[in-house]
């Protein structure tokens, strides 16, 4: 089995047979990372770790967790130089939101109350870190690396302690005792999770208030919305007579997820974004395609739906919310 040129976890690699001048181009399928596809040197593919990093900087086990996290999240994704560049700047999660991420995984693969959980974490044992002068695999059973991938984990020290004492001991979100399951207080928590507004039919939208994207508006994302079910409220098309930004926060904080467009790069929609993204309401991301290099770092790293056109813009954005909107 070949190694993942990210985590250097056991993948399985594949080339696409395209090529980019000095480039190939292929598939990996990753224990810990997940299914990704990556643009690399030609003279890397086979070599134990991605030499390409140390033509940017010398990649971090901190680094490489969040980037293994990131596209466990973004799974599909194709990576190259630049998007690596800008996910080696993505910000390392608290311990709390760690194991909000490995407990919410842990949800998706044993969905009924009751089912235990067959993981091998009672046998976990130590590992050494990936580092620069350390290209060893993990010890770590196979089964446990997509958890490490999910929650951005480090060390084998600090999965045991998100296991052992936060998950079953301080929140005793998992029982303490075999079987190993979800408590009714673990159930009871992640229904604290969900969305914010899961009985909204509203979608709200954050862009640029242009002629042009009016029409792309008009004709493709409202389109899109309400195809799926859903009501549009574009800010500039509501009558109200409060404070804007009041009538701003009122929407989001009513609406079930909200479309960010970041064409043209404006202020306004990273606010709008980044509100809904902490209260917890799903946020879509678009951005036209020769735009995207314009997105800030803070963003660019989400999975942006970039579109050419209204047509390719209202098919992405209507498979989106049908697929990820509940």
């Amino acid at each position: 089995m070949d190694k993942c040129p990210i985590c250097s976890s056991p993948a399985k690699i594949q080339g696409n047979g395209k090529d980019y001048d000095n480039y190939s181009d292929y598939d990996i399928e990753c224990f810990r990372c997940g299914k990704f596809n990556i643009i690399m040197w030609k003279h890397v593919y086979n070599m134990k770790m991605f030499k390409e990093l140390e033509e940017i900087k010398q990649i971090s086990k901190y680094q490489i967790a969040n980037i293994s996290g990131w596209i466990r999240e973004n799974q599909g994704i194709i990576i190259d130089k630049i998007k690596l560049k800008s996910l080696m700047t993505l910000k390392t999660p608290t311990v709390s939101e760690k194991a909000d991420k490995i407990f919410k995984y842990l949800e998706k693969e044993f969905p009924i109350a009751g089912l235990e959980i067959y993981y091998s974490f009672d046998d976990l044992c130590k590992f050494r870190v990936i580092n620069e002068k350390d290209e060893e695999s993990w010890g770590i059973p196979d089964d446990l690396l997509p958890i490490v991938g999910v929650g951005h984990i480090v060390s084998s020290e600090e999965l045991q302690f998100i296991w052992k004492e936060y998950l079953i001991k301080t929140k005793k979100l998992i029982s303490s005792e075999r079987p190993r399951i979800i408590t009714p207080a673990g159930w009871a928590y992640l229904e604290s999770l969900r969305q914010a507004n899961p009985e909204s039919k509203k979608a709200f939208v954050a862009m640029w208030f242009e002629p042009e994207m009016e029409k792309i508006y008009d004709g493709f994302i409202a389109k899109a919305i309400k195809d799926a079910g859903y009501n549009p409220i574009q800010i500039g098309r509501k009558e109200h007579n409060d404070d804007i930004n009041d009538a701003i926060i009122g929407e989001i904080r009513n609406s079930k997820f909200i479309v960010a467009d970041f064409t043209g790069n404006r202020g306004g929609v990273y606010y709008e974004a980044g509100f809904a993204y902490g209260l917890n309401i799903p946020v879509i991301y678009t951005c036209k395609k020769d735009q995207l290099k314009n997105v800030h770092f803070d963003v660019n790293h989400r999975n942006i739906i970039d579109w050419k056109n209204g047509d390719d813009l209202y098919n992405k954005l209507l498979y989106k919310i049908n697929s990820t909107i509940p």
